[in-house]
């Protein structure tokens, strides 16, 4: 709930780790974003890969800290769909905006095409 509030963002950075083109055949990307709040800090990293005409895939760690609180949150991800799957959903995938030089396609990608998914908490010592 906290992650859907409006708060004033105290500082947050963007990261691209590396990127390939993969012999203009897709893209492969890695990448750390890291947002502070007013009471909690949250970063996401991600690796996101598009392979044209064969899959999507996005593999994301997320980490939560609420101010206060004894432990971080981590949730790992792991979301692939076929693109043969995109095509019977009834995606139009040639000209879709969605998955562009620019962008992997990650976006099309819902709950529905979690293949795992593992949550922890971890715990922070006091003063820390």
């Amino acid at each position: 709930d906290e992650l859907r509030r409006r708060d004033e963002i105290h500082w947050h950075n963007e990261v691209f780790f590396w990127e390939d083109e993969l012999d203009d055949n897709g893209v492969c990307r890695a990448s750390v974003r890291v947002r502070v709040m007013p009471t909690f800090w949250f970063v996401l990293l991600q690796c996101e890969l598009r392979v044209d005409n064969v899959l999507i895939r996005d593999v994301s760690t997320r980490f939560f800290h609420s101010f206060g609180s004894d432990h971080v949150l981590r949730e790992w991800t792991w979301r692939e769909v076929p693109f043969q799957a995109l095509k019977e959903k009834g995606l139009q995938i040639a000209g879709n905006p969605a998955i562009s030089q620019m962008s992997v396609g990650t976006i099309l990608l819902g709950e529905g095409d979690v293949k795992q998914r593992l949550r922890h908490h971890l715990p922070v010592k006091a003063g820390v």
